[in-house]
């Protein structure tokens, strides 16, 4: 039986990409997609609310899609995640019983309880693995017997200001936020292949003003770090030492570690040194892994993603999706695979009952208040 549309949204620092997708028995299918850039150059992040939500808007009509699901599934990355290694335990028992799905829950919201501060939400809690009585580095230790069960977590937390900014945009969008993605575990849902999927890769998701930096291993999120640094930070440094427009120093970055112009050329490599000096701090003492994969706009960079596989010694890879060569150009192709990462992890995790639930009535309802609101107060 075939499932409810599901909508995807990845609000990012400089543009907003949309996609509608369908889980049927045979497979998943991508009903359409959106990405519109915003209309002003921004180096910060969060942008303005009302920009953002047009750039949502617009994103939404170019898929195409009717009628549009009022809820959707939101791909986050910023620079002032969280992230940490958590360990928690909980007693089962006095005498060795089998663990159940509860005892998973409460061991996840005691991890949550004692790492997470008060000003931040849970964006991923990945768990590496469980122990009891017994038994180590369970995956899933359901139906193992024990008396107490530790676990040992991957946790990425959100500012709560973030989560109140992108709630506002999709709001004056009309829509609400289903659930959160972080950003590297949408990426890996399509651009690990079978070959890669048991092996530890190195997953660098570089957007506009934040890098994602994080260990996949065997479909797990291992390690994940936030990193200040982006395209447009690239940009904004091009523009003030060479003496230019933001909008010039875009397009001049994008010629990268090839560009003509010694003095861009020069501004690039240092930035690229303060992403290898990151990247090398973060694999620090850590397992060397076997390949790297390099995505996000800011990849586009002419020479990038050579130079950090050069660099790591690995093979590097542009990540993106295979669902979006029909979008045309790379940047869109590029732009566009967060978010059809999402939808194919949210195909395969999200219960039936949910991807059936029916639409609500709420978009039509903030349409009618809103329509009723001008009305009034310019009429």
């Amino acid at each position: 039986m075939d499932s409810k549309p599901i909508l995807v949204i990845d609000v990012g620092s400089t543009k907003a990409a949309c996609v509608v997708g369908q889980a049927h028995a045979a497979g998943l299918e991508v009903l359409g997609w959106g990405l519109r850039p915003y209309p002003a150059v921004s180096t910060t992040w969060p942008c303005d609310v009302a920009m953002a939500a047009r750039a949502v808007e617009q994103a939404l009509d170019d898929t195409r899609v009717t009628p549009i699901p009022d809820r959707a599934i939101v791909v986050l990355s910023h620079p002032e995640l969280s992230h940490a290694r958590v360990a928690a335990q909980v007693d089962l028992a006095d005498e060795p019983v089998a663990v159940r799905h509860r005892d998973l829950v409460r061991l996840k919201t005691q991890a949550l309880g004692q790492a997470l501060g008060i000003d931040r939400d849970a964006l991923c809690l990945e768990a590496l693995g469980y122990a009891g009585n017994g038994f180590e580095g369970a995956r899933d230790p359901r139906g193992l017997m024990a008396t107490r069960l530790s676990g040992t977590f991957q946790l990425v937390g959100m500012p709560l200001a973030v989560r109140r900014m992108v709630a506002q945009v999709l709001d004056a969008a009309g829509l609400e936020v289903e659930r959160f993605i972080y950003s590297p575990q949408a990426v890996a849902a399509c651009c690990i292949d079978e070959a890669l999927r048991p092996k530890r890769i190195l997953l660098v998701d570089i957007g506009g003003c934040s890098t994602e930096a994080a260990v996949i291993e065997q479909s797990r999120l291992v390690r994940s770090r936030s990193v200040a640094w982006g395209g447009m930070t690239v940009a904004e440094q091009v523009a003030k030492h060479c003496r230019m427009t933001l909008d010039c120093a875009v397009a001049e970055s994008l010629e990268g570690l090839s560009s003509p112009k010694s003095s861009v050329k020069h501004v690039i490599e240092r930035q690229v040194g303060v992403l290898q000096q990151q990247l090398h701090e973060f694999l620090k003492d850590d397992p060397l892994p076997h390949a790297v994969i390099v995505t996000g706009r800011g990849a586009l960079m002419d020479g990038l993603v050579e130079h950090l596989g050069q660099m790591l010694e690995l093979k590097a890879i542009l990540g993106r999706s295979r669902r979006a060569q029909p979008a045309g150009d790379l940047a869109t192709q590029v732009g566009l695979t967060p978010a059809l990462g999402a939808l194919e992890l949210a195909c395969r995790t999200l219960p039936a009952e949910a991807r059936s639930r029916p639409v609500s009535s709420r978009l039509v309802d903030r349409l009618l208040d809103r329509t009723k609101t001008l009305l009034t107060e310019y009429f």
